[in-house]
């Protein structure tokens, strides 16, 4: 089951409307995961695309209520993600509801729904706003790689007093499948992770409950998601800093063509590696 009692806000309302979220998530992941049919697929994306609406605007309505000083951040990235929704829509329309794409959807709905619940939502509690971390670091990979470890302390529990760093310069990123963004603005470049199968797995198996044996599309789009939050809290850091910085979306491969040396860390922990390779 997705859905955690740790998950909750406290707020009756927001809370029931996240466990049902959750629960029209986990159809979409066991639809795709059986093989369901068209007419099932479109009765999920349906649902999920009415309700996310509904309890977005509910959600922001609350937040108005109590005065939260993150209101617009919060609003924006609900535009995004209803975005994203509609993008989908529109490519399963095209292309009749193809499987890889269901399976592109359930990723990126799972990877993203944990993580604004967990982290996100939280803040609306403590009046809190996503803030530049403080901490001093030597290497940009180390920034990323720091990013990374909350998110993934965040969404799968990750425990990172369990983990260990290691720099790892002048070499091509290590990893079973990798994801690849680009940087933009001050600080230009590339930024990629090499995840190992068995972190990969672990990851997916512990948002979603379920047992997965291959790095499929849902895995891979869920990869990509949580990487896409990491590098962009990440940019969300260096900005504030002073250097502007930006990502473009998030591409998967499970080949890595590396041109250069840059810098980069490979994180080991208790379920795989991670490598974070840096072009910049």
């Amino acid at each position: 089951m997705m859905w955690k009692d740790s998950y909750r806000l406290g707020v009756e309302r927001i809370d029931e409307q996240h466990k049902e979220l959750f629960r029209m998530t986990e159809d979409l992941v066991n639809a795709v995961q059986r093989g369901a049919s068209v007419t099932e697929y479109q009765k999920v994306l349906e649902f999920l695309k009415d309700y996310v609406i509904y309890h977005f605007r509910d959600e922001e309505a609350y937040q108005a209520s109590i005065q939260y000083e993150g209101l617009a951040a919060h609003q924006a990235e609900h535009r995004q993600f209803t975005q994203t929704v509609q993008q989908y829509e529109k490519r399963l329309t095209e292309n009749g509801f193809e499987e890889k794409t269901m399976k592109d959807l359930a990723g990126t709905v799972t990877a993203w729904l944990i993580y604004h619940v967990v982290d996100t939502d939280q803040k609306i509690l403590s009046g809190k706003k996503a803030s530049a971390q403080e901490k001093q670091f030597s290497q940009y990979a180390d920034l990323f790689s720091h990013h990374a470890l909350d998110v993934m302390e965040a969404m799968a529990g990750l425990d990172r007093s369990s983990t260990t760093q290691e720099k790892v310069d002048a070499r091509k990123p290590q990893g079973d499948v990798f994801v690849k963004i680009q940087l933009v603005g001050d600080v230009k470049g590339e930024a990629v992770f090499g995840f190992s199968r068995e972190l990969a797995l672990h990851l997916l198996q512990t948002m979603t409950g379920m047992e997965l044996t291959e790095i499929d599309e849902l895995v891979q789009s869920a990869l990509c998601e949580l990487t896409n939050i990491s590098c962009g809290n990440t940019a969300t850091a260096l900005t504030e800093r002073g250097l502007q910085c930006d990502i473009k979306p998030p591409v998967v491969s499970q080949e890595l063509v590396w041109d250069g040396t840059g810098s980069g860390v490979h994180v080991d922990t208790a379920f795989g590696g991670l490598e974070i390779g840096l072009l910049v």
